[in-house]
């Protein structure tokens, strides 16, 4: 029997390794396992929670990339090939940089891979399998079948659920839109409750990038989601927009049926910020006052994850201490604070590689930087040293351990749930704690060498 090995890179310092909460079982290699056939073995390692084992048997290496990985995941690809191993990868990073990943791997699967990965393994069987596997349709999602959990190390927080793709939005600072489409795709409820009912975890995050939508359809299917999720005993954590706030009936049903925590995109305090990033969904009559729009998500008892990025052409210096303000002002459960970073597919990346403000272009070896919390690009109104060090000072004000405890009690008063006030300190200290840690970005000073990817000869 032949073997797969499916393989989610990972660097030990990193954020998702270092914060349990924040380790996420890799959705994406759970379907492909489900979606190979029963005559192949398979293996999933995540290496935010396991080690991976050169030495491992292997036909087939599958390994998903995002941009700042791209380092380790060429690094794992050429060990393996290295070893005789077909290796195969896919992510969102190999989706817009194919041509770079073929120089490290055998085969790309860009795009949604439902229907590309049997696609391949049938040809793979036949002997003519191709360099690259592009998704010109997007799959149906309708009925997606459940996930291989049972490959999974029994390591995570909490387990993950996606019950639709896509993204009308379109920010310039993300990818989704242009990798999952412009439009909503739903699984059906039906579907999505049989997957929920068969975890055995009570800690659930659904991963979707908007659970609640835009409009009246995706409201409707949203409240009908939430009312079922009541009675499944299931605590849940979900990305939303602030549109769910124009909806009290929908919050309503969200707390009834076990939701703990929202993590939201605010972005920024600044209209005309917003306005750049293209989020216009945070400039409505009904979202844009973010103060009354926290306590009406506090008010069902229900803690926030509030993301924020620093850095953008129209901020100016004193951004950090009126974020951090209002977070501490507003009792924001969590805060998620990064650095603008043009990332391969966004329109933000197309915009400084044409205004040649990337700072950091030694690709593949410098995408590891690419990492939300690293200047790469030269910003109008900050040094690198003055985006960083304003960076670090904010993580200080709001995560220290002292005021990460006191935000933790105060999110369990509130919520009554564990699972909200894990992420509400371990999300902030240790977020906080990683960062400081970590050696001083390239672009600001003295670093230790870039990590490097070492040409392994096959």
């Amino acid at each position: 029997m032949k073997k797969i090995l499916l393989v989610n890179p990972a660097y030990k310092n990193s954020l998702h390794s270092n914060i349990k909460v924040l380790a996420i079982p890799p959705l994406s290699l759970t379907m492909i396992a489900r979606y190979t056939p029963d005559h192949y073995e398979v293996e999933i390692v995540d290496e935010a929670v396991q080690n991976l084992d050169f030495n491992v048997r292997a036909d087939i290496v599958g390994i998903t990339c995002m941009t700042p990985l791209a380092p380790r995941a060429y690094e794992i690809a050429q060990r393996f090939r290295a070893r005789g191993a077909l290796v195969v990868m896919g992510g969102i990073h190999a989706s817009y940089m194919t041509d770079e990943a073929l120089r490290y791997v055998d085969v790309v699967v860009a795009g949604e891979a439902e229907n590309l990965w049997p696609q391949f393994l049938r040809d793979y069987e036949a002997g003519k399998f191709q360099k690259v596997y592009r998704a010109t349709e997007q799959p149906d999602i309708e009925n997606l079948p459940a996930p291989r959990r049972d490959l999974l190390a029994d390591k995570y927080f909490v387990e993950t659920v996606q019950t639709g793709r896509g993204c009308p939005i379109n920010c310039n600072f993300c990818s989704v839109t242009a990798f999952n489409g412009a439009r909503y795709r739903l699984r059906s409820t039906d579907s999505v409750m049989n997957e929920i009912n068969a975890i055995k975890s009570k800690r659930i995050f659904i991963v979707d990038d908007n659970i609640v939508g835009s409009g009246m359809k995706y409201i409707r299917r949203a409240k009908d989601l939430f009312d079922r999720l009541e009675g499944s005993g299931k605590e849940w954590g979900a990305q939303t927009c602030l549109n769910i706030v124009e909806h009290d009936d929908l919050m309503q049903s969200a707390r009834r049926g076990g939701c703990k925590a929202l993590l939201i995109g605010f972005e920024s305090l600044d209209a005309d910020t917003l306005e750049s990033m293209h989020k216009p969904v945070n400039l409505r009559p009904a979202t844009r006052n973010f103060s009354d729009a926290i306590k009406k998500i506090h008010d069902q008892g229900i803690a926030i994850i509030g993301c924020f990025i620093f850095g953008t052409d129209t901020q100016d210096k004193d951004v950090f201490k009126r974020t951090v303000d209002f977070a501490l002002a507003n009792r924001i459960d969590a805060v998620q604070m990064t650095l603008s970073t043009p990332l391969p597919g966004t329109a933000l990346y197309r915009q400084m590689a044409a205004e040649k403000r990337l700072l950091l272009t030694n690709y593949p070896n410098d995408w590891s930087h690419y990492n939300i919390v690293e200047p790469v690009y030269q910003m109008k109104n900050f040094t690198p040293e003055e985006a960083y060090q304003g960076l670090l000072k904010a993580y200080e004000e709001v995560s220290s351990f002292t005021t990460s405890l006191k935000r933790g009690v105060r999110t369990f008063m509130n919520t009554k749930s564990v699972f909200s006030t894990g992420i509400s300190f371990s999300w902030n200290y240790q977020a906080y704690r990683t960062i400081r840690d970590n050696p001083t970005p390239l672009v600001v000073g003295a670093q230790s060498p870039s990590r490097q990817v070492e040409e392994v000869s096959a």
